[in-house]
Protein backbone atom coordinates (compact mmCIF):
# COMPACT_ATOMS: atom_id res chain seq x y z
CA UNK A 1 0.00 0.00 0.00
CA UNK A 2 2.44 2.33 0.65
CA UNK A 3 4.64 1.67 -2.06
CA UNK A 4 1.28 2.51 -4.87
CA UNK A 5 0.81 5.42 -2.48
CA UNK A 6 5.01 6.72 -3.87
CA UNK A 7 4.18 5.72 -7.14
CA UNK A 8 1.03 7.31 -7.59
CA UNK A 9 2.57 10.66 -6.03
CA UNK A 10 5.47 10.08 -8.49
CA UNK A 11 2.92 9.86 -11.32
CA UNK A 12 0.91 13.27 -10.01
CA UNK A 13 4.25 14.50 -10.13
CA UNK A 14 5.11 13.98 -13.24
CA UNK A 15 2.05 15.21 -14.90
CA UNK A 16 1.97 18.27 -12.88
CA UNK A 17 5.38 18.89 -14.55
CA UNK A 18 4.16 18.28 -18.28
CA UNK A 19 0.87 20.54 -17.20
CA UNK A 20 3.15 22.88 -16.47
CA UNK A 21 5.50 22.81 -19.57
CA UNK A 22 2.49 22.61 -21.87
CA UNK A 23 1.34 25.75 -20.48
CA UNK A 24 4.44 27.99 -21.74
CA UNK A 25 3.81 30.35 -23.99
CA UNK A 26 5.88 30.24 -27.70
CA UNK A 27 6.09 31.87 -30.89
CA UNK A 28 5.93 29.49 -34.34
CA UNK A 29 7.44 30.83 -37.29
CA UNK A 30 6.91 28.83 -40.56
CA UNK A 31 7.39 26.04 -40.80
CA UNK A 32 6.37 24.99 -37.47
CA UNK A 33 9.52 26.41 -35.94
CA UNK A 34 8.31 27.15 -31.67
CA UNK A 35 10.78 29.39 -29.43
CA UNK A 36 9.45 29.52 -26.00
CA UNK A 37 8.40 32.52 -24.33
CA UNK A 38 9.81 31.65 -21.02
CA UNK A 39 12.05 33.54 -17.98
CA UNK A 40 15.45 32.28 -17.91
CA UNK A 41 18.73 33.56 -16.48
CA UNK A 42 22.10 33.63 -18.39
CA UNK A 43 25.13 32.40 -16.92
CA UNK A 44 27.45 35.81 -16.80
CA UNK A 45 29.97 34.09 -15.20
CA UNK A 46 30.72 32.16 -18.86
CA UNK A 47 31.56 35.75 -20.56
CA UNK A 48 32.70 37.48 -17.60
CA UNK A 49 36.66 37.13 -19.23
CA UNK A 50 35.59 37.67 -22.43
CA UNK A 51 35.23 41.65 -21.76
CA UNK A 52 37.36 43.88 -23.45
CA UNK A 53 37.38 46.47 -20.91
CA UNK A 54 33.95 47.13 -20.46
CA UNK A 55 33.03 45.85 -23.54
CA UNK A 56 31.43 42.47 -24.69
CA UNK A 57 31.35 41.44 -27.98
CA UNK A 58 30.95 37.97 -28.23
CA UNK A 59 30.32 35.31 -30.91
CA UNK A 60 30.26 31.71 -31.34
CA UNK A 61 28.40 29.20 -33.59
CA UNK A 62 26.56 26.35 -32.09
CA UNK A 63 26.24 22.75 -32.94
CA UNK A 64 23.29 23.16 -34.94
CA UNK A 65 24.91 26.54 -37.20
CA UNK A 66 23.19 29.41 -34.82
CA UNK A 67 25.11 31.82 -34.72
CA UNK A 68 25.47 33.10 -31.33
CA UNK A 69 26.13 36.95 -30.30
CA UNK A 70 26.66 38.62 -26.48
CA UNK A 71 26.92 42.17 -26.57
CA UNK A 72 27.22 44.52 -23.47
CA UNK A 73 28.45 47.76 -23.86
CA UNK A 74 29.63 48.11 -19.58
CA UNK A 75 29.99 45.16 -16.76
CA UNK A 76 26.86 46.68 -15.05
CA UNK A 77 25.05 47.49 -18.21
CA UNK A 78 22.46 44.84 -19.77
CA UNK A 79 23.39 42.12 -21.70
CA UNK A 80 22.07 41.17 -24.80
CA UNK A 81 21.94 38.19 -27.02
CA UNK A 82 21.35 37.50 -30.71
CA UNK A 83 20.68 33.86 -31.84
CA UNK A 84 20.76 33.78 -35.73
CA UNK A 85 19.39 29.98 -36.78
CA UNK A 86 21.11 28.81 -40.03
CA UNK A 87 19.81 29.74 -43.48
CA UNK A 88 17.03 29.14 -44.38
CA UNK A 89 15.45 30.63 -41.17
CA UNK A 90 15.33 34.61 -41.14
CA UNK A 91 14.15 35.35 -37.51
CA UNK A 92 16.20 35.93 -34.68
CA UNK A 93 15.55 34.90 -31.38
CA UNK A 94 16.98 38.20 -28.38
CA UNK A 95 16.97 38.14 -25.61
CA UNK A 96 18.12 40.76 -22.51
CA UNK A 97 19.44 40.00 -19.56
CA UNK A 98 20.67 42.28 -16.60
CA UNK A 99 23.68 43.01 -15.28
CA UNK A 100 23.13 39.89 -12.43
CA UNK A 101 21.67 37.41 -15.58
CA UNK A 102 18.23 37.93 -14.84
CA UNK A 103 16.02 37.81 -17.72
CA UNK A 104 14.47 41.60 -19.08
CA UNK A 105 13.32 40.47 -22.02
CA UNK A 106 12.75 38.21 -24.78
CA UNK A 107 11.07 37.37 -28.33
CA UNK A 108 11.43 36.94 -31.97
CA UNK A 109 12.27 39.51 -34.45
CA UNK A 110 11.51 39.28 -38.07
CA UNK A 111 14.14 39.14 -39.61
CA UNK A 112 15.76 41.29 -36.91
CA UNK A 113 14.11 44.64 -36.43
CA UNK A 114 9.86 43.62 -36.89
CA UNK A 115 8.99 42.18 -33.55
CA UNK A 116 6.55 38.91 -34.02
CA UNK A 117 4.47 36.37 -31.68
CA UNK A 118 4.53 36.51 -28.38
CA UNK A 119 7.69 38.57 -25.71
CA UNK A 120 7.76 38.43 -22.16
CA UNK A 121 9.07 41.51 -20.19
CA UNK A 122 10.39 40.99 -16.95
CA UNK A 123 11.42 43.93 -13.75
CA UNK A 124 14.03 44.14 -11.72
CA UNK A 125 12.36 42.87 -9.10
CA UNK A 126 11.35 39.32 -10.76
CA UNK A 127 7.87 40.11 -12.15
CA UNK A 128 7.25 39.49 -15.94
CA UNK A 129 4.40 40.00 -18.57
CA UNK A 130 3.67 38.86 -21.51
CA UNK A 131 2.81 40.72 -24.27
CA UNK A 132 1.42 39.41 -28.01
CA UNK A 133 2.22 41.37 -30.88
CA UNK A 134 -0.07 39.59 -33.50
CA UNK A 135 -3.17 40.89 -31.32
CA UNK A 136 -4.89 43.74 -33.59
CA UNK A 137 -3.43 41.98 -36.61
CA UNK A 138 -6.60 40.45 -37.86
CA UNK A 139 -6.94 37.79 -40.33
CA UNK A 140 -3.14 37.16 -41.56
CA UNK A 141 -0.10 37.09 -40.06
CA UNK A 142 3.78 36.54 -40.41
CA UNK A 143 3.69 32.91 -40.81
CA UNK A 144 0.65 33.18 -43.79
CA UNK A 145 3.32 35.38 -45.55
CA UNK A 146 6.50 33.74 -44.84
CA UNK A 147 4.15 30.79 -46.43
CA UNK A 148 3.57 32.56 -49.82
CA UNK A 149 7.25 34.06 -49.91
CA UNK A 150 8.07 30.12 -49.95
CA UNK A 151 5.72 29.37 -52.81
CA UNK A 152 7.73 32.44 -54.90
CA UNK A 153 10.51 30.94 -54.08
CA UNK A 154 11.85 33.49 -52.04
CA UNK A 155 11.90 32.15 -48.29
CA UNK A 156 13.68 28.59 -47.72
CA UNK A 157 15.34 29.06 -51.12
CA UNK A 158 18.71 27.03 -51.61
CA UNK A 159 19.43 28.45 -55.26
CA UNK A 160 22.55 29.85 -54.53
CA UNK A 161 20.96 33.67 -54.35
CA UNK A 162 20.98 35.60 -50.95
CA UNK A 163 17.71 37.03 -49.95
CA UNK A 164 17.42 39.71 -47.51
CA UNK A 165 13.77 40.81 -46.32
CA UNK A 166 12.12 43.40 -44.41
CA UNK A 167 8.66 43.12 -42.71
CA UNK A 168 6.31 46.29 -41.49
CA UNK A 169 2.78 46.59 -40.26
CA UNK A 170 0.21 49.56 -41.15
CA UNK A 171 -2.66 48.88 -38.41
CA UNK A 172 -4.49 52.48 -40.00
CA UNK A 173 -4.40 50.29 -43.49
CA UNK A 174 -3.78 46.89 -41.80
CA UNK A 175 -1.36 46.28 -44.51
CA UNK A 176 1.78 43.63 -44.20
CA UNK A 177 4.40 44.90 -46.63
CA UNK A 178 7.35 43.00 -47.07
CA UNK A 179 10.89 43.72 -49.35
CA UNK A 180 13.09 41.35 -51.28
CA UNK A 181 16.75 42.12 -52.11
CA UNK A 182 18.41 39.79 -54.08
CA UNK A 183 21.98 39.67 -53.74
CA UNK A 184 22.36 42.84 -52.16
CA UNK A 185 19.85 44.82 -54.74
CA UNK A 186 16.43 45.45 -54.82
CA UNK A 187 14.21 42.99 -56.19
CA UNK A 188 10.67 42.62 -54.89
CA UNK A 189 7.68 44.38 -52.60
CA UNK A 190 4.88 42.75 -51.79
CA UNK A 191 1.75 44.28 -50.47
CA UNK A 192 -0.86 41.99 -48.52
CA UNK A 193 -4.24 43.38 -46.96
CA UNK A 194 -4.62 41.30 -43.73
CA UNK A 195 -8.24 41.16 -43.44
CA UNK A 196 -8.27 39.87 -47.00
CA UNK A 197 -10.52 42.11 -49.01
CA UNK A 198 -7.48 43.01 -51.74
CA UNK A 199 -5.62 41.21 -53.84
CA UNK A 200 -1.58 40.74 -53.17
CA UNK A 201 0.18 43.31 -54.71
CA UNK A 202 3.74 42.59 -55.83
CA UNK A 203 6.34 45.84 -56.84
CA UNK A 204 9.38 45.25 -59.23
CA UNK A 205 11.96 46.95 -57.65
CA UNK A 206 14.85 46.00 -60.43
CA UNK A 207 15.87 48.62 -62.99
CA UNK A 208 13.84 47.16 -65.34
CA UNK A 209 10.35 47.57 -63.14
CA UNK A 210 7.39 49.46 -65.51
CA UNK A 211 3.56 48.16 -64.25
CA UNK A 212 2.74 47.00 -60.74
CA UNK A 213 0.51 44.34 -61.44
CA UNK A 214 -1.57 42.34 -58.89
CA UNK A 215 -0.24 38.87 -57.99
CA UNK A 216 -3.74 36.58 -57.21
CA UNK A 217 -5.26 36.46 -53.78
CA UNK A 218 -4.00 36.01 -50.55
CA UNK A 219 -6.12 33.63 -48.71
CA UNK A 220 -5.54 31.16 -45.58
CA UNK A 221 -6.38 27.91 -45.52
CA UNK A 222 -9.07 27.14 -42.98
CA UNK A 223 -7.68 25.11 -40.01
Amino acid sequence: MQLSKHIFTLLLALLLIQGASAQIPYTEIYPGIRISIDKEKLDVSRYRYKYKGSILDYSETMPDGTLLQIKSYGKTSTIEVFEKPPLPAIHIIYKEFYANGDLKQKGVFLPLQFKVGKWIECSQSGSCTITDHEEGRNTYGYNDILEYLELEKMYGNTDGNAYECSFWYTPESYTWGVRINKDGNQYKMFEFDSKGRDEVREYDLTSKASAVPIVGTFEQEEE
